[in-house]
C-alpha cells in the first residue's frame, strides 16, 4: 500500500471527522479507509486516531502526523501542478492564517477577484490572532499585526497603521470637539481593556515628533474591539483604535477623526512565510494580492 495514499486517506479522515464521511468523499468503502489508516499506524508503530463506535479523536502523534502530512501533500500537489501546468501557473492548496479584522474587513470581500485570477489555487483560511508554528500547523502564509518574534521567517510588510481617535458625528454635534489629549477627560470615552492583563490600554499620541500617552477617564471599558467600535458609532463616546480596524467606519462617515494633529503611528502589518517557500508561486501571488488590498 502506497504511503502517500495512506497519508491522503488519513488526512481525509481527520478533515471529515469520521471514517464513513471520508470514505464517501474519497469514493472508497469504509473498510478500505479503515485499512489505510491501520496500515499507516502499523508503518509508524504508533496509534494516530483513538476511535470508538461513536467518536474519534487524534492522539498527540496523530496531530503531529496530520500537520506534517498536510505540508507533504501540499508540496506534492504543488510539484505536480507546477510540472503539468503550462506557463507555470500558480496552483495547489494554500493554507493561510489571518487575524480576525484582516480576514473580515479586507481579505474576504476581495476573495472573488483573487479566485478569478487564480482558479487553480484552493484556499484553506483559518482565523486567529495567536503566533503559531507554520511548520507544525501546516500554514503557508501567516498575517500578523505588530512586533514580530525572531522566528527566522520571511516577513513582508503589507501596510502601516495609526492610532486614530474618533467619534460619531452625533456625539460631536452634541458635546463638541476635544482640543487636546488632556481635554479628553471632559468627554465620555470608551477605554480598551487588555484581554490578558485586564489593564486599561493608554491612548497614544504624537505631535511634532514628541510621543506621549494619556489614559482618559470613562465609565465604559471593553476588551472587544468590534463591540467598542459599534458603541462608538452609536454615539457612546470617543474611542481610539488602530486605523486598520476603523477604516470602514471612517470611510462611510459613521465615525469622524478627532485630534488628527496628535495622531500616533501604530504597528505594521506583515505577511510571514518560510524562507524555503520564498519562490513558491502560490505564496508569491497571494502575498502580492494582500499588498494590493492595502494599497487600494
Amino acid at each position: 500500500m502506497d504511503r502517500l495514499d495512506m497519508l491522503k486517506v488519513f488526512c481525509a479522515v481527520v478533515e471529515a471527522g469520521a471514517f464513513s464521511r471520508a470514505a464517501e468523499k474519497l469514493s472508497m468503502s469504509t473498510s478500505s479507509v479503515t485499512n489505510h489508516v491501520a496500515a499507516l499506524e502499523a508503518h509508524f508503530k504508533v496509534r494516530l486516531i483513538n476511535r470508538t463506535t461513536r467518536s474519534m479523536s487524534l492522539t498527540e502523534e496523530g496531530r503531529h502526523c496530520h500537520a506534517k502530512a498536510l505540508r507533504l501533500l501540499a508540496d506534492m500537489g504543488e510539484l505536480e501542478a507546477g510540472l503539468r501546468a503550462s506557463g507555470n501557473a500558480p496552483a495547489g492548496v494554500l493554507r493561510v492564517d489571518l487575524p480576525n479584522v484582516i480576514s473580515r474587513q479586507y481579505v474576504a470581500p476581495a476573495l472573488p477577484a483573487f479566485l478569478r485570477r487564480y482558479p487553480e489555487i484552493a484556499l484553506r483560511i483559518t482565523v486567529s490572532d495567536r503566533m503559531i508554528d507554520l511548520v507544525e500547523e501546516g500554514i503557508d502564509v501567516l498575517v500578523r499585526i505588530g512586533e514580530l518574534p525572531d522566528s527566522g521567517l520571511v516577513a513582508r510588510k503589507l501596510a502601516s497603521t495609526a492610532y486614530v481617535c474618533c467619534a460619531a458625528p452625533s456625539f460631536l454635534q452634541q458635546y463638541g470637539w476635544p482640543q487636546s489629549p488632556e481635554s479628553l477627560d471632559q468627554f465620555a470615552c470608551l477605554g480598551f481593556l487588555n484581554p490578558r492583563t485586564r489593564m486599561i490600554r493608554p491612548w497614544r499620541f504624537s505631535r511634532d515628533g514628541v510621543e506621549g500617552s494619556h489614559t482618559p477617564k470613562g465609565m465604559v471599558m471593553m476588551d472587544h474591539v468590534e463591540s467598542m467600535i459599534e458603541a462608538g458609532k452609536a454615539g457612546c463616546g470617543i474611542i481610539q483604535q488602530m486605523s486598520v480596524s476603523l477604516s470602514p467606519a471612517l470611510r462611510n462617515g459613521e465615525l469622524v477623526p478627532v485630534l488628527p494633529e496628535w495622531q500616533a503611528a501604530g504597528p505594521d502589518i506583515f505577511a510571514l512565510y518560510q524562507p524555503a517557500r520564498r519562490e513558491t508561486a502560490k505564496v508569491k501571488v497571494f502575498v502580492d494580492f494582500l499588498r494590493e488590498i492595502f494599497t487600494l
